[in-house]
């Protein structure tokens, strides 16, 4: 099997991050993808740094037997108003579990592919890529995969889910000059129905999780295919695009493997759900490429006619 080289990007979505492990998995194994470079945010984040070392199966075994308690502690009503008006607390829950659940399965060992994770401060504002070589690197992890409002922003900057600006890092990936880009979202094209919230939680989490950052994702993703498409074209006609500091514009090939259906309740870590969408993501990683061989099979040589 050949070698494909290129630069994997993983966005967030939660729990519905295990599709990316099914998709990753198949693209690896089975149609050998190799990674020149990960880029993650919030979920993404996380899968990436254990794919990073090259923890396949530690990755799978995760996501296998990962319960809510192992993410977060969820909190009565009581409670959660005592955090929020007394201990003026910045989040509905806390999310320290995760903290730990990152060092059991990350600390102490070896990057094998360069590997970043976005992270967003509430105090500047600005988004932060995090490089897997920097010290706060396991920490920065932590930070890119907490949603605001649902779990408490993280320290004197207040760091939370970079998905809040990056969902898809793809020009972080860019500024790498990337052979080929893979894109794997967790959620499908378009927002998902729900039910109406049933309290304070449910609203935040639809909000953030479900429509904002899934349209910031949608544009993201339709941008870069729309100018990367147009740079092809100009290349073929034989014109070179540049950017405002004059630099030129590079074509770089592009594979997004999105969910076919809805994926659900990004809290939702259930291990049946957990369970299919990680078979979804495998089934839709190999339609994509078989349908990618299709198109690249070459046409037949017409037979010469008998003499």
């Amino acid at each position: 099997m050949a070698e494909r080289l290129a630069t994997l990007v993983l966005s967030g979505g939660g729990a519905k991050g295990a599709f990316q492990v099914g998709a990753e998995r198949v693209l690896r194994e089975q149609f050998g993808f190799r990674w020149e470079r990960i880029f993650g945010v919030s979920v993404g984040a996380l899968n990436g740094t254990l794919l990073a070392q090259e923890e396949y199966q530690r990755l799978m075994n995760l996501w296998l037997n990962i319960r809510e308690q192992d993410i977060y502690k969820k909190f009565s009503w009581p409670i959660v108003a005592f955090r929020l008006a007394v201990q003026r607390k910045l989040g509905f829950y806390d999310d320290t579990p995760l903290r730990a659940l990152i060092e059991k399965h990350a600390k102490g060992r070896p990057f094998r592919i360069p590997t970043h994770v976005g992270r967003v401060s509430l105090v500047s504002g600005l988004y932060d890529l995090v490089d897997s070589d920097a010290p706060d690197f396991l920490d920065a992890v932590w930070h890119s995969a907490t949603m605001p409002v649902i779990w408490e922003a993280i320290g004197p900057k207040a760091f939370v889910d970079g998905g809040l600006r990056n969902v898809t890092p793809l020009g972080d990936a860019l500024r790498f000059n990337a052979t080929e880009i893979v894109v794997i979202p967790c959620s499908a094209g378009e927002v998902e129905s729900a039910k109406t919230p049933a309290n304070i939680v449910d609203v935040a989490k639809r909000s953030l999780t479900d429509i904002t950052i899934n349209e910031i994702l949608l544009n993201d993703v339709d941008e870069f295919v729309r100018i990367n498409d147009v740079v092809r074209q100009a290349h073929e006609a034989g014109l070179t695009l540049k950017k405002p500091d004059g630099s030129a514009y590079r074509y770089c090939p592009i594979t997004v493997l999105t969910p076919r259906k809805p994926m659900g309740d990004s809290l939702d870590f259930s291990p049946e759900t957990i369970r299919l969408r990680m078979r979804h993501g495998e089934d839709v990683a190999r339609m994509a490429m078989l349908q990618q061989t299709v198109v690249n099979v070459p046409p037949p040589v017409p037979s010469m006619p008998a003499p």
